[in-house]
């Protein structure tokens, strides 16, 4: 495992106090306040290093969040988009065959195979042929092969 700077200032320090290092020469007072100097600054960079680490663990949560904020908003507008798309469903004018009053219904309306269309204005009952419809390209088919 490499050692960090503050162990490094440390061992340099005991290597100095083992060799009987005389910092009261001129040498060894340069030396010395060299040392100082170096173990001042592996304190200095290891409290930015520590100061750093939190930066980067406070923008990780801040990016969670963010995310977290933007799937909120986007889920937000699928939703709408869904019930916009259900609100915009397709619709379409038939016309009583008993009273001509034009009457709009959805498609689901028009498609449904159980009932009759109700006319809302008259009330008569009656049924529509819709042109492209599977029964008609059977006829048509079948009319081919004839």
């Amino acid at each position: 495992m490499a050692m960090d700077l503050n162990a490094k200032a440390a061992y340099i320090r005991g290597l100095m106090t083992g060799m009987d290092f005389d910092a009261d020469s001129k040498n060894g007072k340069v030396i010395a306040a060299m040392m100082d100097l170096l173990e001042e600054m592996a304190a200095q960079v290891t409290e930015h290093d520590n100061a750093l680490d939190q930066v980067y663990d406070e923008l990780e949560t801040l990016d969670q969040d963010l995310d977290d904020v933007v799937s909120d908003i986007y889920a937000d507008e699928d939703e709408d988009d869904e019930e916009d798309a259900e609100d915009d469903s397709t619709m379409y004018e038939v016309t009583c065959p008993n009273c001509g009053q034009i009457s709009t219904l959805d498609e689901e309306t028009l498609m449904d195979p159980e009932g009759d269309l109700v006319c809302p204005h008259c009330g008569a009952t009656f049924d529509i042929e819709l042109e492209g419809t599977e029964d008609d390209s059977a006829e048509e088919t079948d009319k081919q092969d004839h």
